[in-house]
C-alpha cells in the first residue's frame, strides 16, 4: 500500500444531532449552501482535495500544511461573518483540526495515523476554532497568515504516543509554547505524583472543550482525588505467540485506563504504575495491598491470522472473586484496526465503570450490609436504581443522606442523592419527606443546581437536574441539560436514561440512537424502561410488531406504568385477545385506571399533547374508561 506525507484538515457540525433533530430539512439546506458557497470553494482556492464526506464532517487533503491552516482560519472567519447575517436556526458552526503525517493510500481513501490524529484534534477544537498538532504549528509559524498558542500535552484515542496541542489564534503571528496547564502553576503542585497529574489532565480536557466554557479554573478542584474506588490496570497479555504484536496488547490496557479515567468516581492508576508488574504471577490480593487498589483488572490478547479476541477480568482484591468477566471476539484488518481497539476499549469501560457497571453494583452490594450510621458518604450514594422499589433502601438514604450533606457540605454525590431521592418522593407520591409538592420540587431542584454547581461536569447530575426540570414544566432547562450531559459524555447508563426522556420529549432519533448504543455496549446492565423507549419509538415510527417486541421486553409485572406500551401496540394492532390479557394484568396492577390518569402523567413531565394523542386512540380502542381531563391541543409539538 502506498504511503505519503499529507496535511490532513477533518471538519465537524457543532451539535448536528441537536439541530437535525430540531430542523432536519433546514439543517440539510443550510449544510449544503455551507459546503457549495464557502466550504469548497475555499478548499479549492488553497488547493486541497475533498478526501471523505461523512455527514455532517469532511476530511480533506493539503499538499502544504501552509495551505490547510490559512483555508481552516479563512473558513471560520467568513462562517462567523456570514452566522452574523442568519437568524440563530440557521446558523452552522464547525470544529476543525489539523495535522501532518504520515498516510497511507487505499483509491480515493486515506489511512493512519495522519488521519487519526486530524479527527482527535476535531473533537478537542472548541465551536468555531481550530486545533492543530505541534509538528503543524512549528512548520506553519511565521508563514501563515495566524499564530499558535500551546494547549498542553495529552493522549488521543488510539494514539499510542501524547500529542501536543495548539489552538489557532487569528490575531496573532506568534508561536506560544507556554503550556497553558504551567501558566497556573499547577504542575509544581502536584510534582510527581503521576494519578493526580492524570486527572487533572481528564479534568483539564473536559473543562476546556466541553459544554462548560463558563466555569472558572478552580486549582482546588483540578487537585481533588475522586472519593470512589481505585482500580489498577495491569498490561494485558499477549497470547498470539508473537512478540511483535505487544503494542496491540499494550495499546488495548493503555486506552482501557484512558477511558476509565473519565469517571469521575474511580481512582485510576497510571500505566506506569501497574505495567511495572508485566509478566509477574503475583496475587491480586497482594497487588491491591501494594498499590491500594480495591479492583484489578487484567486480560489477554490473542490474535490469530485476521481473528481478534480480547478477554478481560475485573476482580476484587479482598475477595479475590471475580466480579465480572467478558471475551471479545473481532475480525481484524489493517483498515479497521483502530476502530476495533476502540470499540473493545469503550464496551470494557462501560462494563466497569458506568453507573450500572460492574464496580459500582459490587460497592452497592457492600454498602447494602451496612446500616445507615455506617455508610460512607461514597457509600450513601451508591443506591440508584432500588430508591424507585424499594422502601428499605429509601429509608437507608434518608437516614445518610442529611448527615452526609451536614458533614460534607462540599461534597456533590451528596446533593445529587438528595436530589434524587426527593424526586423519587414527587414520583410516586411518597411521604417520606416533609413539605408539599411544590416545597419538595423546589427543594429537589436546589439540591440539583448545587450538586452542579459543585461538579459541572457530571453527566448524573445534569440527568436528575433535567428530569427535574421538566416536572417543573422547563422543557428548554432540560433540553440544555441533555446536550450538555451528551458532549460531557462518559456514562453510557446515563446517555440511554436521557435517551428514553427525549424519545419521551419527541426527539425520537437520537433518544432511540442513545439506547440503542448503551444496550449494545453492555445488554446485561439494560433496564426495562430502556425498551419501553424503544417500543415508543417504533410506535410513533409506524412500526408495530417491533413496537410490541420491545414493549414485552420493558414489562414489570409489580409497575403499572411498564404495561402502558404493550396496551397500545395491541390496540393498535387489533388483537383482541392478547390485549383483554394485557388489559387486565395492567387493571389488577392499578385498579380503576383511566385514560385521565396516564394523559396527567405524561403532561406532568411535559410530552406535547400532540405526541399524546396516539396514546389517546388505543386507549379507547382498548376500552379503558375515559376520566376528566383538559381537552388534547393538537397544535402543541413542544
Amino acid at each position: 500500500m502506498e504511503r505519503r506525507l499529507a496535511a490532513i484538515l477533518a471538519a465537524d457540525v457543532v451539535g448536528y444531532s441537536r439541530l437535525m433533530g430540531a430542523n432536519e430539512i433546514g439543517v440539510l439546506n443550510a449544510l449544503k449552501a455551507l459546503r457549495s458557497e464557502l466550504f469548497d470553494p475555499q478548499v479549492e482556492k488553497h488547493h486541497g482535495r475533498i478526501i471523505k464526506l461523512m455527514g455532517d464532517g469532511t476530511l480533506v487533503e493539503f499538499a502544504s500544511v501552509v495551505d490547510a491552516v490559512n483555508c481552516a482560519t479563512e473558513i471560520q472567519a467568513k462562517l462567523a461573518k456570514r452566522n452574523g447575517n442568519l437568524s440563530p436556526e440557521e446558523q452552522l458552526e464547525l470544529r476543525i483540526g489539523i495535522n501532518l503525517g504520515d498516510v497511507m493510500i487505499d483509491g480515493d481513501d486515506l489511512y493512519g495515523d495522519g488521519v487519526n490524529i486530524a479527527a482527535r484534534l476535531e473533537e478537542l477544537a472548541e465551536p468555531g476554532s481550530v486545533c492543530v498538532s505541534e509538528v503543524v504549528a512549528t512548520q506553519a509559524a511565521g508563514k501563515a497568515n495566524v499564530g499558535f498558542e500551546y494547549l498542553g500535552e495529552t493522549r488521543l484515542k488510539n494514539i499510542s504516543e501524547p500529542v501536543r496541542i495548539y489552538h489557532v489564534n487569528p490575531q496573532s503571528r506568534a508561536i506560544s509554547r507556554r503550556s497553558w496547564v504551567r501558566s497556573r502553576g499547577v504542575q509544581a503542585a502536584i510534582g510527581g505524583a503521576l494519578l493526580i497529574i492524570a486527572a487533572f489532565v481528564v479534568w483539564q480536557g473536559m473543562h476546556r472543550w466541553g459544554a462548560n466554557e463558563d466555569v472558572p479554573f478552580d486549582e482546588a478542584t483540578a487537585l481533588t482525588r475522586p472519593t470512589g474506588p481505585t482500580i489498577a490496570v495491569l498490561a494485558f497479555e499477549n497470547l498470539s505467540g508473537d512478540p511483535s504484536k505487544d503494542y496491540l496488547s499494550d495499546g488495548i490496557s493503555e486506552d482501557v485506563i484512558i477511558e476509565l479515567g473519565r469517571y469521575r468516581d474511580l481512582n485510576v492508576l497510571s500505566r506506569h504504575t501497574t505495567f511495572s508488574y508485566r509478566g509477574q504471577h503475583q496475587d491480586v490480593r497482594g497487588i491491591g495491598e501494594a498499590l491500594g487498589a480495591e479492583f484489578v483488572l487484567e486480560g489477554t490478547v490473542r490474535q490469530a491470522g485476521d481473528r481478534l479476541r480480547v478477554t478481560a477480568r475485573l476482580i476484587d482484591t479482598q475477595s479475590r472473586a471475580q466480579v465480572w468477566s467478558e471475551a471479545f471476539d473481532e475480525k481484524l484488518t489493517t483498515a479497521n484496526l483502530f476502530d476495533v481497539q476502540s470499540r473493545i476499549t469503550e464496551r470494557v469501560a462501560v462494563a466497569i465503570g458506568d453507573t450500572r457497571g460492574a464496580i459500582r453494583r459490587t460497592d452497592e452490594r457492600r454498602a447494602r450490609a451496612k446500616p445507615p450510621e455506617r455508610l460512607s458518604s461514597y457509600e450513601c450514594t451508591m443506591f440508584y436504581d432500588d430508591l424507585y422499589d424499594r422502601p428499605d433502601v429509601q429509608k437507608r438514604v434518608q437516614g445518610c443522606i442529611e448527615r452526609v450533606i451536614k458533614e460534607e457540605p462540599d461534597y456533590w454525590r451528596a446533593w445529587a442523592q438528595l436530589a434524587e431521592a426527593l424526586r423519587v418522593d414527587l414520583s410516586f407520591f411518597g411521604d417520606r419527606y416533609a413539605g408539599t409538592y411544590e416545597e419538595k420540587l423546589n427543594r429537589a431542584l436546589a439540591a440539583a443546581n448545587e450538586a452542579k454547581a459543585l461538579n459541572p461536569n457530571s453527566a448524573r447530575v445534569r440527568l436528575i437536574l433535567g428530569i427535574l426540570l421538566l416536572m417543573n414544566g422547563d422543557r428548554d432547562g432540560f433540553f440544555a441539560e441533555a446536550e450538555d450531559a451528551l458532549a460531557i459524555g462518559g456514562d453510557r447508563s446515563v446517555e440511554a436514561e436521557f435517551g428514553y426522556w427525549l424519545v419521551w420529549t419527541g426527539r425520537f432519533d437520537l433518544g432511540a440512537a442513545l439506547v440503542r448504543r448503551a444496550i449494545d455496549l453492555d445488554p446485561g446492565s439494560t433496564i426495562k424502561d430502556w425498551h419501553q423507549a424503544l417500543s415508543e419509538y417504533h410506535f410513533h415510527k409506524g412500526e408495530y410488531e417491533l413496537a410490541l417486541a420491545e414493549a414485552r421486553k420493558g414489562v414489570l409485572l409489580d409497575y403499572w406504568w411498564s404495561m402502558i406500551p404493550e396496551v397500545t401496540v395491541l390496540a393498535r394492532l387489533g388483537r383482541a385477545d392478547e390485549l383483554e390479557r394485557a388489559r387486565n394484568r395492567l387493571e389488577a396492577t392499578r385498579p380503576g385506571v383511566k385514560i385521565a390518569d396516564i394523559v396527567w402523567v405524561y403532561r406532568r413531565y411535559q410530552r406535547p399533547d400532540a405526541l399524546i394523542a396516539p396514546y389517546v386512540d388505543a386507549f379507547r380502542k382498548a376500552g379503558l374508561p375515559e376520566g376528566t381531563y383538559r381537552a388534547l391541543d393538537l397544535n402543541d409539538r413542544g
